[in-house]
């Protein structure tokens, strides 16, 4: 009995010793002398919390309304699990505001666990800042990091994206179970929101993408080797949905004419939904893109639906194959409007294009939509329903679809002859206006 007894206080002790949950203060009325564990003992900068271990359960609260100069930097001793994650966020009615300068204004290294929450992260320009906003990024090689939760922030003026996930050194190693909700993502450089995956690997698992805005993130004047100004664009992801976000007044500043940017996007994806969404006045900048949606390179089993483009340059949605290891395959745009998209370069309502013998656009389904080629605003070229640029398709069917042509556009615009094998046309109802 006596060594029961001995061992029942030993628990006891054990329990009674297990660390507290703290809550963090940071004020611009504190003192880094302070504990941080209240309002009246808040700490004062960034830099005094980039000092302190984070852990699960616990939670960090920046005085709402103020400016706190600086990086928050997280790394693989931060973070938390899912149902008990680390939390940052504002106390008081309003958000903190995160003024990063030129630098990132979140930077998580090899951590996750992490809820980030009602804050404004503020870069000094696409021009002058040169990072992203809010980055999650690991470099493990064999393991994978679990729950991020993104809600309701504000990210502005960062150089590169404005919310970034990145996982670029590992086939297998990325994040999974990752949420970005209610955010508005502006007047950045590279893209609004969008994730990353060692190329051309799919990495990353399960993210979910709602309730989101992503405007004005217009591109990087100085960048011509490759496209910028996206609002929405995704990768490396298996298990993915995005809906009810909205993306317009994209890409205007996108200075690569081999490739332009799109309001919401996936690329190198398998299981991929974007659903309910709204993409519309976004830009090419010069010759390609500036479209609405898209299911790019890489993608296999990913559907675009109930979805509203409406007044971009490119085209309205695009299913398209660049020249990557990873086979376009089984993708579907069905059930969607298109109005008045295909202002430049010849884009149209609905457009297909893939790079080669061996990377075609193939075995996919485009049906029950509605596209309105009204016309109105013309940059250049001719609006069209239905582009076929190039002739490089197998086995698409574009079934029960509704075309609306007004004088200025035309029903279909085909580089080249295509045969019914490569792109299948049937019940499709078109009305001359």
């Amino acid at each position: 009995m006596t060594k029961l007894w001995a061992y029942i206080g030993l628990i006891g002790l054990f329990i009674i010793r297990h660390p507290e949950k703290n809550t963090y203060y940071i004020s611009t009325s504190g003192d880094d002398n302070n504990n941080g564990l209240s309002v009246a003992t808040a700490w004062r900068t960034i830099g005094k919390l980039n000092t302190i271990i984070l852990k699960s359960g616990e939670t960090v609260l920046f005085e709402g309304g103020k400016v706190f100069d600086g990086t928050i930097i997280l790394d693989s001793l931060d973070g938390g699990t899912r149902t008990n994650p680390l939390t940052i966020s504002s106390y008081g009615n309003q958000r903190a505001i995160i003024n990063a300068a030129d630098n990132r204004g979140l930077w998580a290294y090899n951590c996750a666990g992490i809820r980030v929450k009602k804050l404004v992260f503020n870069g000094s320009g696409v021009t002058t800042n040169k990072q992203n906003g809010i980055e999650f990024y690991t470099d493990y090689q064999f393991k994978s990091l679990s729950f991020i939760e993104i809600d309701s922030c504000e990210v502005k003026g960062f150089h590169g994206y404005g919310i970034v996930i990145i996982g670029d050194k590992s086939d297998t190693s990325g994040y999974r179970d990752v949420k970005i909700t209610h955010n508005i993502a502006h007047e950045n450089g590279e893209a609004g929101i969008g994730s990353l995956a060692k190329y051309p690997a799919i990495p990353h698992k399960n993210f979910y993408l709602a309730h989101n805005k992503a405007h004005h993130n217009k591109g990087i004047l100085g960048k011509t080797y490759n496209h910028s100004g996206n609002g929405i664009v995704m990768a490396g992801i298996d298990g993915l949905l995005i809906e009810k976000c909205e993306a317009y007044e994209n890409g205007a500043d996108n200075r690569c004419a081999g490739g332009g940017p799109v309001g919401i996007w996936l690329w190198m994806c398998k299981n991929g939904i974007i659903q309910e969404c709204e993409s519309h006045h976004n830009h090419a900048g010069l010759t390609k893109d500036g479209g609405g949606f898209d299911i790019d390179g890489g993608s296999s089993d990913c559907i675009i639906r109930a979805c509203y483009s409406h007044d971009n340059e490119g085209a309205g949605y695009l299913l398209a194959q660049f020249d990557c290891p990873l086979k376009f395959s089984n993708n579907k745009i069905i059930n969607n409007i298109s109005r008045n998209d295909g202002l430049k370069n010849n884009y149209g309502s609905i457009t297909f294009w893939g790079a080669n013998e061996t990377n075609k656009v193939v075995n996919s389904e485009v049906s029950g939509n509605k596209c309105y080629v009204t016309a109105r605003n013309i940059v250049n070229g001719k609006p069209c329903g239905l582009r076929l640029s190039g002739n490089h398709f197998k086995g698409i069917k574009v079934i029960n679809n509704y075309f609306e042509i007004y004088k200025e556009g035309q029903y279909i615009y085909a580089d080249e002859n295509v045969n019914p094998d490569g792109v299948y046309l049937k019940n499709n109802i078109v009305k001359n206006k």
